[in-house]
C-alpha cells in the first residue's frame, strides 16, 4: 500500500467503550487518521450511562459510579482533567446492609454482632475462622466458580449469605455459575500466595497501623454532582477538541442502526439505516463495541473461503448469558426533620428473594443527587431472581419495590413517593461462566477473519466502568498497530 494513506474509521456504539477508544485514537500521534465516524441505534450517546432528572431527583440508568481506585478510571479522568469533580459516597452513611424477608441488618466486622442479628450460627463462626487452616489446592481448578471458591474456604453458609449477596449488586446474581477466574482472579492470587483471605486481611491491617506508607488515594464509589453522563458528555467534548486539533473529521451519526459488517478488498463496508433508508459506507477500519447477543439483527460477512468459521463464533457471541435488570427509583420529598430515616450506602438482598437484587440510598450515599428532607431508593429487581423480571409493567414493577421495602422495615407502609421511575435493561449484564474461553476465542478468531475488524465491550474483562475503560484502552493500542501495519 501507498504511504500516508488517509485511514477512515468507523465506531459502532456511542457508550463508554466506543467513546473512549475514539478518544484514544484521536490523541494519537498517528498523523493517518482522516476521518472517525461514530454510529448509534439510539438518538443520545453514552448507552446506559445517563439518567432522569426531575424535581430535583436524580436516578441513574447504567452504573451507580465507579471505584475511585481503578487505574484504567484514574487515567480517564486524569486524561479528561476533570479529577476535581468527582464526588464520593457521604463518609458518615458508609453503612451497608443485608436484607431478610422481613428485616434490614446493618453489616459489621463483628462477627459475633452479625451472630446475634440471626445471620450466623456459632457453627458457622467457627467455620469462618477456620479458612485459616485450609490448604490452597494442589492444581488451579480452571472452572472453579466465584460460590465455590468462597464455599470451599468459608463454607456454605458464608457463601450463600454473604457472597450471593455480594453478586446481586455486582451481576444480578450468577455466583454458581461464574468463574473466579475472570471475575476475580486477585482471590487466586492471594490463595496461592499467603494461603488464607483472612490471614492475607491481618497482613494488610498490620501494614496499615504500624508501616509508614504514602497517604492513600481516595476511595469510595464515585460519582460527579449530574451524574455519570457527565463523563460521557465531557469525554465526547474532549474527543471533539482532539479531532479539532489533529484535522480529524469526526462525524456523529445518532438513530442509526447497524446491520451489516461485510470485508471486501482493502476495506469494510457497513450497511445501516437511518429513517428507514438503507445507506452503505467503506473504511478501513470498525470498531464493534456493542453487546452481539443483544444485536441480533446485526451480521458479520466475509469471504466464502471463511464464512463458515466467522458465523460460528460469532454465533458464540451471541448466545452469550446474560442477566436483566429493572431500576426503579422512588423518591419522597418534604419528609419532616423527626421522621425516622434510613441512612447508608445502601442494602443487598439474599438468597430468599424471588424478585428484588437491592436497593441503594440514594439520599443518603449521593445527597446532591436528592432534594434535601428527602428520600431517593434506587431499587434493582430482577438477575437471576427473576429473569423475566421486564415482562412485568412499570406499575407492577413500582409496587413490588414498595412492597420489599416496606416488608424489610426500609419505609413505612403510608410513605408517598412523588417521584418514580422505572428503567428496564433486557439482557445487559454478561456473565462470564465455563463459556468465557470459547468466548474470548471467537473474537480472536473474528479480528484473525476480518482484517481491520476490532471488537470491545462488557463481555470481555467485566461488566463495570472500569473493566470497559481498560479494555478499550488495549484495543486503541491494537488498533494504532494495524494502521500503521496499513501504510508501511
Amino acid at each position: 500500500m501507498s504511504q500516508n494513506k488517509s485511514i477512515d474509521i468507523a465506531v459502532i456504539g456511542a457508550g463508554i467503550s466506543g467513546l473512549r477508544c475514539a478518544y484514544l485514537l484521536s490523541r494519537s500521534e498517528n498523523k493517518n487518521i482522516k476521518k472517525i465516524t461514530i454510529f448509534d441505534k439510539e438518538e443520545k450517546i453514552g448507552g446506559v450511562l445517563k439518567n432522569t432528572y426531575i424535581n430535583h431527583f436524580r436516578l441513574e440508568h447504567g452504573a451507580q459510579g465507579v471505584l475511585l481506585n481503578r487505574e484504567s478510571f484514574l487515567k480517564c479522568l486524569q486524561d479528561l482533567k476533570i479529577e476535581n469533580q468527582v464526588i464520593l459516597p457521604n463518609q458518615k452513611e458508609q453503612k451497608r446492609y443485608i436484607l431478610t424477608s422481613t428485616s434490614c441488618i446493618a453489616l459489621t466486622p463483628n462477627i459475633f454482632k452479625l451472630k446475634k442479628s440471626g445471620l450466623l450460627k456459632f457453627k458457622d463462626i467457627f467455620r469462618i475462622f477456620l479458612e485459616i487452616f485450609i490448604k490452597k489446592p494442589d492444581k488451579v481448578n480452571l472452572n472453579e466458580t466465584l460460590y465455590s471458591f468462597f464455599e470451599r474456604r468459608f463454607g456454605k453458609k458464608f457463601a450463600s449469605t454473604f457472597l450471593v449477596s455480594l453478586s446481586f449488586g455486582i451481576w444480578g446474581g450468577g455466583s454458581r455459575k461464574m468463574l473466579l477466574r475472570y471475575t476475580s482472579p486477585k482471590l487466586q492470587t492471594i490463595e496461592y500466595g499467603y494461603g488464607s483471605l483472612i490471614k492475607t486481611g491481618f497482613i494488610h491491617l498490620f501494614k496499615k497501623l504500624f508501616l509508614k506508607k504514602k497517604e492513600s488515594s481516595p476511595k469510595g464509589l464515585a460519582s460527579f454532582p449530574n451524574g455519570m453522563e457527565f463523563l460521557i458528555d465531557t469525554l465526547f467534548n474532549e474527543l471533539k477538541n482532539e479531532c479539532l486539533k489533529n484535522n480529524i473529521e469526526l462525524v456523529l451519526k445518532l438513530n442509526s442502526n447497524v446491520n451489516l459488517i461485510k470485508s471486501e478488498f482493502n476495506f469494510i463496508s457497513i450497511n445501516y439505516l437511518k429513517e428507514n433508508i438503507l445507506f452503505n459506507e467503506q473504511y478501513h477500519c470498525v470498531l464493534y463495541s456493542g453487546q452481539p447477543w443483544r444485536d441480533q439483527n446485526i451480521s458479520i460477512q466475509t469471504t466464502e473461503l471463511n464464512k463458515e468459521e466467522l458465523d460460528k463464533s460469532f454465533h458464540k457471541l451471541k448466545n452469550i448469558e446474560s442477566h436483566s435488570i429493572a431500576i426503579i427509583g422512588l423518591g419522597s420529598s418534604n419528609i419532616p426533620e423527626n421522621t425516622s430515616t434510613i441512612k447508608g450506602f445502601g442494602a443487598l438482598a439474599g438468597e430468599w428473594s424471588k424478585d428484588i437484587l437491592g436497593t441503594i440510598f440514594v439520599h443518603s450515599t449521593y445527597p446532591c443527587h436528592a432534594p434535601a428532607n428527602s428520600n431517593l431508593f434506587r431499587v434493582l429487581l430482577g438477575g437471576d431472581r427473576n429473569p423475566s423480571i421486564n415482562q412485568k409493567s412499570n406499575e407492577e414493577l413500582i409496587e413490588i419495590s414498595k412492597l420489599r421495602l416496606f416488608e424489610t422495615k426500609i419505609i413505612e407502609k403510608n410513605i408517598h413517593f412523588d417521584f418514580t421511575h422505572v428503567i428496564k435493561w433486557d439482557n445487559y449484564i454478561p456473565l462470564a461462566t465455563i463459556e468465557q474461553d470459547k468466548v474470548l476465542e471467537a473474537i480472536w478468531k473474528m479480528e484473525a477473519l476480518v482484517p481491520g475488524l476490532f471488537l470491545t465491550g462488557n463481555y470481555m474483562k467485566g461488566p463495570s466502568i472500569s473493566d470497559c475503560l481498560e479494555q478499550a484502552e488495549n484495543v486503541s493500542k491494537n488498533m494504532l498497530v494495524y494502521i500503521d501495519f496499513l501504510n508501511k
